[in-house]
């Protein structure tokens, strides 16, 4: 499954939480299958980490980091400075229950 940003969101700005939902849908969707997914950020000018915690950091939040390193293809072709930002949110991702226990710990 390829899918473009652009195209399911109908704006250059991928900034919303309720959009990136959108997009993790159709892509969990294809990974669920055990499909490969590919999510094009052509067009995109702007990107928040909100957009992209819902997006994709849900998806490692909800499945096996490997999985989806295996399965999700993003191309950064015209939006080469948001593939620091998407590792940013997957290491958030995958790491999320360390830093729960963290905080947890500093305001016990």
């Amino acid at each position: 499954m390829k899918a473009s940003v652009y195209d399911i969101i109908q704006s250059e700005l991928a900034i919303f939480h309720d959009e990136g939902l959108q997009v993790f849908e159709l892509l969990s969707s294809s990974i669920s299958k055990g499909e490969k997914a590919e999510v094009s950020f052509e067009k995109i000018d702007r990107c928040s980490t909100q957009f992209l915690n819902a997006a994709i950091g849900k998806l490692y939040l909800l499945n096996d980091p490997n999985l989806i390193d295996n399965l999700l293809v993003i191309d950064y072709t015209s939006y080469t400075d948001l593939k620091d930002k998407v590792e940013e949110v997957r290491n958030n991702a995958i790491h999320s229950k360390d830093y729960d226990l963290l905080v947890e710990n500093a305001t016990a």
